[in-house]
């Protein structure tokens, strides 16, 4: 055995090339270009579709994030206008509210003077006829207690 990888050393070459290297060579070829049409395309096909879905949504999805974000803001701003809107017309309340409130107030005011004021004539009026009754009858009364005192009778 030694003896036939000396031989083959001395010529120069491992390796033989006869016939069936060319036959195993384009069986090689034949199987790879097989494997690469039934095995290699379709998966790369396959992983090219998912990379083409994935960037697809992705993009879906960052279209979908800005058109959130405008919404948010418009949503937002609509939110500050309506708020701020509210606020002025709850001022423009309030301002009501304390006018109708003076308003109340003086005509409360004016109408409790008044009743204050005919309140004040009825018992002037009042005083007065109670003063003219009594001084009638004080009169009579004295009249009377005079009479007793001086000893006439009536």
């Amino acid at each position: 055995m030694t003896t036939h990888f000396l031989s083959l050393a001395k010529s120069g070459s491992i390796v033989d090339l006869d016939g069936t290297f060319f036959v195993q060579f384009g069986i090689f070829v034949v199987v790879s270009v097989v494997l690469y049409a039934v095995l290699v395309r379709p998966v790369v096909r396959l992983i090219e579709a998912r990379r083409d879905a994935t960037e697809g949504t992705l993009d879906r999805a960052g279209r979908m994030s800005q058109e959130a974000a405008t919404l948010k803001r418009d949503v937002d701003s609509q939110i500050l206008d309506i708020r701020t809107a509210a606020s002025a017309e709850r001022l423009r309340f309030i301002e009501e509210a304390r006018r109708q409130e003076r308003v109340v107030l003086d005509r409360a005011r004016t109408e409790s003077r008044s009743a204050i004021e005919t309140a004040r004539e009825q018992m002037g009026r009042s005083a007065a006829e109670a003063r003219a009754g009594l001084q009638r009858e004080v009169s009579a009364l004295a009249s009377v207690v005079a009479d007793r005192v001086l000893g006439r009778s009536s």
